[in-house]
């Protein structure tokens, strides 16, 4: 309980977030009216969340009507943890049924209940599932599942590398804001592939990309040649 004249403290998170990268863009589309009619009904952060995932979820399925089960959703750890178990998942799911964001229909003669966005193709979908017209979609469903939570490249360094001191971790910041995630990890394995646990040595693999660009097949040639070539390169570099 806050005392008069005290103030309230705002709880501090562990996670931060890093910032969107170039290298990972991918765009997921929203519909207009969940931004203007929708969210202000959401009260719930498990409904929330499990709505902005099934927009993403739909967004990588095939065909014109799409649709999911609700094991393909507890299927997921991420989405679990993120919503409190099945339990919680069930509840967020028919809290967005109850919202009228989420239609769900059982065709005949199958087991598993079908979930909707309430869009115009859900709204048909359920529609034809009730008056027995449903067609079961043939197509072949891609499975899909949240990443787990990606190491940062502290972690990364300290998996691979060594012991972080001070002043690598300043380092490690700069490289961080430099060069995209997945350079990084890349230069790393190739790194250890080497046997060349030495940062410096990522770091000369990343910025020849930078200059040269990674794709660049005279970079391919230069990250086969040896490592000790290698090395002696960003040695005079350096």
């Amino acid at each position: 309980m806050i005392q008069k004249g005290e103030e309230p403290v705002t709880p501090k998170t562990s996670k931060t977030f890093s910032g969107f990268r170039e290298d990972q863009l991918k765009l997921v589309r929203v519909p207009e009216t969940f931004f203007i009619q929708l969210l202000p009904l959401i009260e719930s952060l498990s409904q929330l969340r499990l709505l902005l995932y099934l927009f993403w979820y739909f967004e990588q399925q095939e065909g014109e009507i799409r649709y999911i089960f609700f094991k393909n959703l507890a299927a997921d750890p991420t989405l679990l943890e993120m919503t409190g178990g099945k339990k919680g998942l069930r509840e967020a799911l028919q809290g967005l049924i109850d919202l009228g964001a989420v239609l769900s229909a059982q065709p005949e003669n199958e087991e598993e209940v079908h979930y909707f966005i309430n869009s115009p193709q859900g709204r048909e979908a359920v529609k034809a599932i009730r008056n027995s017209q449903w067609q079961r979609n043939i197509q072949s469903r891609i499975p899909v599942q949240m990443p787990g939570e990606l190491p940062n490249i502290f972690e990364l360094y300290e998996q691979n590398i060594g012991v972080i001191t001070p002043m690598m971790a300043e380092i490690l910041k700069e490289d961080e804001n430099t060069y995209p995630r997945e350079w990084i990890e890349e230069a790393i394995r190739i790194a250890i592939t080497r046997n060349v646990r030495k940062w410096k040595y990522v770091q000369a693999i990343l910025d020849r990309w930078q200059t040269e660009g990674r794709g660049n097949e005279q970079n391919r040639r230069d990250d086969s040649q040896d490592p000790d070539s290698y090395r002696e390169s960003w040695l005079r570099k350096k």
